[in-house]
């Protein structure tokens, strides 16, 4: 089917933290020459391997002694992050609806994504209200599908207009990830890397059925904001039975009880190396010349335009990306923002999204030379 696709609007947290920052704070707090060997051994590490991601500073929704503030509850944390996330959502898809020259009312379908906790009502509901969006809004929410949120939503988003042509989508992804940096406790190799891996931020864009039909649409949605019209496929993909990653909540009487950590084992290192071949195989040969690849990691990046037979260069748009920070599910939609920025894409190529799991989400895009 044909869609076209705005060229989303990305609102980052107001504090940006960085990288030299979050590493004086854990020495600060942990002195290496003071730790016994095994913890000495596990907080360098953890350092290093945030070096190697190559963030450089990352939006966080408070300041780092904020976030870093042990006397603040989970309660307080999570209202306060999901309050922020709320906020910088509806800008961005304030943003994305003012490009696009819509009105909260012409949209029929609102698809959203976060992982900052698990508030019920969501992100969709409270962008509903929010927003002013119309109360017959169809509404498709996600809540756990962190980094795989932005593939997984545009995924979604396809999928809709496949059986409402004449729709209008709504696409946002917000995160507060910040909520996993925890340095008064026990530092651990992924404790360290994935407290300041992650930025906080919310993406959004305008998905719109393309067809001959309503390709008046699809026209004033990319002449308007910016944006692409193609031919377009899906794909989802589950690698494991067990995920290498996962959540999990403290229990009460532990210390931070109520907090959120998030880990993973090894598998988690050959976790996209091991997936993308399922992508090249559902490809099944189509010509790909250029990727928009979630920055989950600089390994990710490489190995996802390795096995699609692109040059190094081709990663480009998702590594200046995670140089801000891996910002969650909002991370893809900011490299499609790049890319869109950089000047027209043209041709064949494929937007892919991993997360825990371990999973994967992917459109393939045939862009077209000219909507006509």
């Amino acid at each position: 089917m044909r869609i076209a696709v705005g060229k989303p609007v990305v609102v980052r947290a107001p504090y940006e933290v960085s990288t030299d920052a979050i590493e004086a704070d854990w020495l600060a707090r942990w002195p290496l020459e003071e730790q016994p060997p095994q913890r000495r051994r596990r907080l360098a590490t953890g350092l290093r391997m945030v070096r190697s991601t190559g963030v450089v500073s990352r939006p966080w929704v408070a300041p780092l002694d904020v976030v870093g503030d042990a006397g603040r509850g989970a309660r307080e944390v999570y209202a306060e992050a999901f309050a922020a996330v709320v906020d910088m959502a509806a800008a961005a898809a304030g943003g994305a609806l003012e490009a696009a020259g819509l009105e909260p009312g012409d949209v029929d379908c609102v698809v959203t994504t976060h992982t900052t906790s698990w508030t019920v009502p969501g992100l969709d509901v409270a962008l509903v209200n929010r927003l002013g969006l119309r109360r017959d809004v169809s509404r498709v929410p996600a809540s756990t599908l962190a980094c795989a949120g932005g593939a997984h939503s545009l995924v979604q988003a396809v999928r809709y207009l496949a059986h409402r042509p004449d729709g209008v989508v709504l696409v946002v992804a917000g995160e507060a990830l910040s909520i996993l940096h925890t340095p008064w406790r026990e530092p651990t190799r992924t404790s360290v890397l994935y407290g300041a891996l992650f930025g906080d931020s919310a993406a959004a864009t305008v998905v719109v059925g393309a067809d001959p039909a309503h390709q008046a649409d699809a026209d004033r949605l990319v002449a308007a904001g910016g944006g692409l019209v193609a031919e377009v496929d899906t794909w989802e993909w589950q690698q494991y039975g067990e995920s290498p990653y996962w959540g999990e909540l403290l229990p009460p009487g532990a210390p931070d009880a109520g907090r959120i950590v998030f880990e993973s084992n090894r598998d988690a290192a050959k976790a996209a190396r091991e997936t993308v071949p399922q992508l090249v195989k559902w490809l099944d040969g189509r010509r790909v010349e250029w990727a928009m690849v979630h920055p989950g990691g600089p390994s990710i990046i490489t190995d996802t335009v390795d096995a699609l037979g692109l040059p190094p260069e081709a990663g480009r748009h998702s590594a200046a990306s995670l140089a801000g920070g891996n910002l969650g599910g909002a991370a893809v939609l900011d490299v499609l923002r790049r890319t869109l920025g950089n000047g027209p894409v043209r041709g064949p190529g494929v937007l892919v999204g991993y997360g825990p799991g371990f999973v994967a989400g992917a459109v393939s895009l045939d862009v077209l030379d000219s909507p006509a």
